[in-house]
Formats: C-alpha cells, structure tokens, sequence
C-alpha cells in the first residue's frame, strides 16, 4: 500500500510537471505571436515541435492548418522566436523524453476578433 501511494505521488507529480511545462511553452509561444490580419475567432492550428533537452527548438511543421497559410505561418514563427524553452532542461530525462522531444500544440488564440 505504502509503495502504491509513492507510486501515486510519483505520478502526479510528473502529471504536474508535465501540466506546467506545457503551459509555460503555450504562454512563451502566444506571447510572441505577431496576429496576421486574416486571423479570425475559431482559427486553430496544429503545431508539432521536436526539440533537443536544452529546450532548443530543432523543427516545427504544421500537422493540422488552420486554413489560412498567414495564420500557420505566424503560428510556427512564433514557436521559433519563443524559443529555446531552458525551463525544459531541468526536467528529468525521462519526462523530457517521454513528453516533450516532440510536443504538438494547438495553437488557437483567445484575443482574436470575429
């Protein structure tokens, strides 16, 4: 029982690690977001990112468009100028690993107009 507990507690803290990185990582890239004029309420686009352990960023593709290649293209400019994410390199490596050497984001912006 003590050693399932531990297991728990091990897990949701990884569970909480991994919350909290990808948050940071989705504020950083919204931050550094420059709003094409074509971009609408409902817009979404599909960012898959691999990175390296340092945070650095090594490749980003769009695996689902949002349908307006200005959109997309502010989209994955902006995962680029946002990075490296260094919070990344004081995970473990098997956290790393297993949540963020590649990572996609749904990148779909609260502030935009109708």
């Amino acid at each position: 029982v003590v050693a399932e507990a531990a297991a728990a507690e091990v897990a949701r803290t990884e569970f909480e690690l991994v919350q909290s990185a990808t948050g940071l990582i989705q504020q950083v890239v919204q931050e550094n977001w420059s709003r094409p004029p074509s971009a609408r309420n409902g817009m979404r686009v599909l960012i898959k990112m691999s990175m390296l352990p340092t945070g650095e960023v090594i490749d980003v593709s769009i695996t689902e468009t949002s349908g307006d290649a200005a959109f997309d293209r502010a989209a994955e400019t902006a995962v680029y100028r946002a990075a490296p994410f260094i919070e990344l390199s004081v995970l473990p490596i098997n956290i790393f690993n297993d949540n963020f050497r590649s990572l996609t984001l749904i990148f779909q912006p609260e502030d935009l107009l109708n």
